[in-house]
């Protein structure tokens, strides 16, 4: 009985230390995983490059998955630089990659050098770009409701002004009209002009004739 239960011990300890290895195990290759870096920033480019002009100088690029180009910061002069991050598939073509680039010198339209710095980045995640949904109303103008009534009512006002012209010179008639006949409830410059110069020929003729006959005004 003593040997069956030393036994199932000796069992049961090798069990807890095989378990133990394997979660180690796993823990170090998930330890692997984390530390493969693969994404690189190349830094201290000339401001005024694009990206076209950075790949062509770059060309050719080993395998890579994500290449992001961002322009020089015109808030930060006079460190004005421009920098790209690219992630490598493999990561053993980052050594050659910087073994080619670190140093490289970038000359501008100016003629003045900018040595280029490689390094990893500081953020390894690579930021995945969301595909803009579809407009589903894109393109469906010619079948809604709305906009066929008002095509309705526009080619049928059309066919009007071409069918009856003369009704159409009636209607500008007919607003000249209405607009003659407003202005001419208020009184223009003109009217108020000549009004107060009859008042004042009034005046006048009032005091000649009483100049006239010999009599006090006051």
């Amino acid at each position: 009985m003593k040997e069956e239960k030393e036994n199932k011990g000796r069992e049961r300890r090798v069990e807890i230390q095989f378990r133990e290895r394997e979660e180690g195990e796993k823990r170090k290759e998930k330890d692997e995983k984390k530390e493969v870096l693969t994404k690189v920033v190349i830094r201290r480019l000339p401001p005024n490059l694009t990206k076209t002009q950075l790949e062509e100088q770059l060309h050719p690029l080993p395998t890579h998955d994500y290449f992001e180009f961002c322009a020089a910061d015109v808030s930060l002069y006079p460190h004005l630089f421009s920098r790209a991050y690219i992630n490598f598939k493999n990561p053993d073509d980052i050594i050659l990659f910087r073994d080619r680039f670190d140093g490289y010198i970038f000359i501008d339209n100016k003629g003045q050098e900018y040595p280029a710095v490689v390094e990893f980045a500081p953020f390894q995640k690579i930021s995945k770009r969301k595909l803009k949904k579809k407009d589903t109303k894109s393109g469906s103008i010619e079948e809604d409701p709305e906009y066929k009534k008002f095509l309705e009512s526009y080619c049928a006002d059309e066919e009007k002004v071409a069918a009856n012209p003369e009704t159409l010179l009636g209607e500008i008639e007919a607003k000249t009209r209405e607009l003659i006949a407003g202005t001419d409830q208020f009184p223009t410059l003109e009217n108020v002009y000549s009004q107060e110069l009859k008042g004042v020929n009034r005046t006048w003729k009032q005091l000649h004739g009483y100049k006239n006959t010999g009599a006090q005004l006051f």
